[in-house]
């Protein structure tokens, strides 16, 4: 069993004279800064000034400093800019303005777990990764409630980093339902796994495959957009709440028995080798390498593939009952 530790395992006063600096106010650090100040906390951002990011956060009330600013007068560190951008901010904005021991915490521990950049070895590197996005992070706070997060010590040089991330994780409210003990390696792996095989790589294949399948076969694309993606969100939302056997006995006998028959022929011996070579290539740090070179050349893969599916019979026919029906 996972070691899950709760709020009343987190001391939140750990983090009380420490000034937090939130690099990055994108998805994940404004919702990191807004619940950390909620909190009680003391945090600052660090943005370039003029950029949209420092003028949302000076909109939400908070104090900015430029980046190198921010890095040399807080005490702990959130890096929550895109793993692609961080070692050209990291080692042209905030190594130079390290002085003496800092706390770095991440929420995806990619490039520690892929050393694309190289931390001092007197800090304590931290992982408090929630396991959804910024904007669930914030509306579950303001609810009372949280979302779980994952925890994970890299470098303990102050001996109490687990305490300080517990902490962390108590202030943008994770620990109200649970933070689980992990690693960097671990984190970084089963993430870029289920992104791939599953969340955004392997379901939107199986969703645009089994549309073109029903409209070349001469289905109108309208019904096949509502079988084949709009009818996602029921069963997930099943799978979410009840699990995988939970939503066995919710569906129809008959598309119990479909899927018994057609859930295997589709993920068969063939499909389970190819998630094997999907999860070696993360393994080995081949798909990072690989990633890295992409963004560095301007990502035209992913331009390219964006682009292409945008101007899809999908995406159209989906733009099209947008207009037309009220969903």
């Amino acid at each position: 069993m996972a070691q899950i530790y709760y709020e009343n395992d987190a001391n939140l006063a750990v983090l009380k004279n420490k000034t937090i600096a939130v690099i990055g106010y994108g998805n994940q650090g404004r919702a990191h800064a807004l619940n950390l100040r909620d909190s009680g906390l003391t945090v600052i951002v660090g943005a370039r000034p003029g950029g949209s990011a420092a003028h949302t956060a000076k909109s939400d009330g908070f104090q900015i400093h430029g980046i190198g600013s921010a890095a040399r007068e807080a005490d702990l560190l959130a890096i929550m800019l895109p793993d692609e951008h961080v070692p050209a901010v990291y080692n042209d904005e905030i190594k130079p303005q390290i002085r003496g021991h800092k706390t770095f915490v991440f929420a995806h521990g990619f490039v520690v777990a892929n050393k694309t950049i190289t931390l001092p070895d007197d800090s304590d590197i931290l992982l408090v990764a929630p396991t959804g996005p910024g904007r669930q992070v914030r509306s579950l706070f303001l609810e009372g409630k949280g979302l779980p997060a994952l925890v994970a010590v890299e470098k303990d040089q102050s001996k109490n980093g687990l305490q300080v991330a517990l902490a962390y994780a108590h202030g943008i409210g994770s620990t109200r339902a649970g933070a689980i003990k992990t690693t960097f390696q671990e984190e970084t792996i089963t993430d870029l796994f289920c992104e791939q095989a599953v969340l955004c790589g392997g379901m939107p294949e199986l969703i645009k495959a089994s549309f073109m399948t029903l409209v070349e076969s001469g289905y109108q694309p309208e019904l096949a957009y509502i079988s084949c993606l709009k009818e996602v969100k029921l069963i997930a939302d099943l799978l979410f709440t009840q699990g995988l056997d939970g939503m066995r006995s919710a569906i129809s006998n008959t598309a119990k028995y479909g899927s018994v028959v057609a859930g295997p022929a589709i993920i068969n011996a063939g499909a389970k080798h190819r998630l094997k070579e999907i999860l070696q290539n993360i393994e080995s740090g081949a798909f990072a390498r690989s990633f890295i070179a992409e963004a560095a050349g301007g990502s035209p893969v992913t331009r390219e593939f964006v682009a292409a599916e945008k101007s899809s019979k999908l995406a159209r026919t989906g733009r099209t009952l947008k207009t037309v029906l009220r969903f």
